[in-house]
């Protein structure tokens, strides 16, 4: 059996199906017909350094590409959804609706994009809880003063008696 001779713009297909498979090797393979483990070898240099820079030129027009027609798909099932609004078919419509959030994250992650958005919520401490830290805090550093203080006495003590 021949060997498979891979093209630059293979390879860059290959990385654009990969980045928008989250980084998915398996899904990446059977998406793009290539043998996993010839992907999982290119897919260790790029996790090291990135694709190489003689495709990039590739991997932009691929990425462009895939945009594109991941983005006629995303229109067509949105379309689809429209018309089968009105008849109300649950399964239906949730099958589109999940294609259309399928296909707008892999857009957004061959966009370079974020798929996920996290918030964080800083709360401050209430007036009631804010006198007791402050309270804690103030009593600790006066415990703290006094055992130096304590400490400062009995080195002082020491030295005398050794001297």
């Amino acid at each position: 059996m021949a060997r498979t001779e891979w093209s630059d713009t293979d390879k860059a297909a290959a990385y654009v199906v990969w980045i928008s498979n989250e980084k998915n090797t398996t899904r990446t393979a059977r998406d793009t017909g290539v043998p996993h483990g010839t992907l999982r070898y290119w897919v260790k240099d790029w996790e090291q350094s990135g694709p190489p820079e003689h495709i990039m030129d590739h991997v932009q027009a691929q990425a462009y590409e895939f945009v594109h027609h991941a983005s006629s798909i995303r229109e067509k099932a949105m379309t689809k959804l429209e018309e089968l609004i009105p008849q109300a078919e649950v399964k239906q419509l949730s099958a589109i609706a999940t294609v259309v959030g399928i296909m707008d994250d892999k857009i957004r992650l061959a966009n370079g994009l974020a798929t996920k958005r996290t918030e964080t919520v800083h709360k401050l401490p209430s007036k009631q809880e804010m006198k007791e830290l402050m309270s804690g805090f103030a009593d600790s550093l006066v415990v703290a003063a006094e055992d130096r203080a304590a400490e400062t006495v009995q080195i002082e003590a020491e030295s005398v008696i050794v001297e």
